[in-house]
């Protein structure tokens, strides 16, 4: 099966921005509520008291540093223009830099205080709303996973780098240093940013004839397909 059916990505992608709208209107309107104070407890406060997990924690953040992103990000951009794909290069730019640009524009507009319930576990500075860790590692592995999976890889690299964009955010609220629902707003955020992008490219891909794109589309198809063909013969 494809990741998203062609036909239900704007239907996400609409879901995910509703979702990430409320949870900035909210923020910007009220304190933190029971939800945020209650994980915020639940998951920082465990990492306060054991060592161990707070180390656990920083090994995830560090996935989400700047550095580690923009390396990546460099590596793909390399390696699209290495193989020839133009259209690849482009999304790599493309998704994670308008990711970046807009959610950093978003965090100066809600200005959201980041949380003082424990001692911060890790050097922050700026607002806290959305998780800008959360919001990128959830633009660039997935991106760098879809751009495997456009030169053959396999669906498993996706699953596998939406689990580890899960595992950022969550370091961040073990650390102390976001509330939970500014990690909830940068996954949901970030997934929308990505389809947006990713729905652009391939529809301009299959506009010009990109071989790679219309490729991928066929192999959508046939996926499709044989899904509904299994649900019949299930029926």
């Amino acid at each position: 099966m494809p990741f998203f059916l062609s036909g239900w990505r704007w239907v996400a992608i609409v879901f995910f921005c509703i979702i990430a709208f409320l949870i900035g209107f909210l923020t910007a309107c009220e304190a933190p509520g029971a939800f945020d104070l209650t994980l915020l407890h639940l998951i920082g406060g465990f990492a306060s008291r054991h060592h161990w997990v707070a180390c656990i924690a920083r090994i995830g953040s560090f996935a989400g540093n700047v550095s580690v992103r923009v390396s990546c990000i460099l590596v793909a951009v390399i390696t699209m223009i290495a193989l020839k794909d133009k259209l690849g290069a482009i999304f790599a730019i493309l998704a994670p830099l308008g990711g970046w640009a807009f959610f950093s524009l978003l965090k100066l507009v809600i200005n959201r205080p980041r949380p003082l319930i424990f001692f911060h576990l890790d050097h922050v500075d700026g607002a806290s709303f959305p998780s800008g860790h959360s919001t990128n590692a959830m633009i660039v592995y997935p991106m760098l996973a879809l751009l495997i999976r456009r030169h053959g890889g396999r669906l498993g690299w996706l699953y596998a780098s939406i689990v580890l964009a899960v595992f950022v955010g969550l370091s961040r609220i073990a650390l102390a240093v976001h509330w939970p629902s500014d990690v909830m707003a940068g996954w949901v955020a970030g997934s929308a940013w990505l389809l947006v992008c990713y729905e652009i490219c391939e529809q301009w891909g299959l506009r010009h004839s990109d071989p790679l794109s219309v490729k991928m589309r066929d192999e959508e198809d046939e996926d499709v397909n044989a899904h509904l063909k299994h649900h019949e013969s299930m029926s």
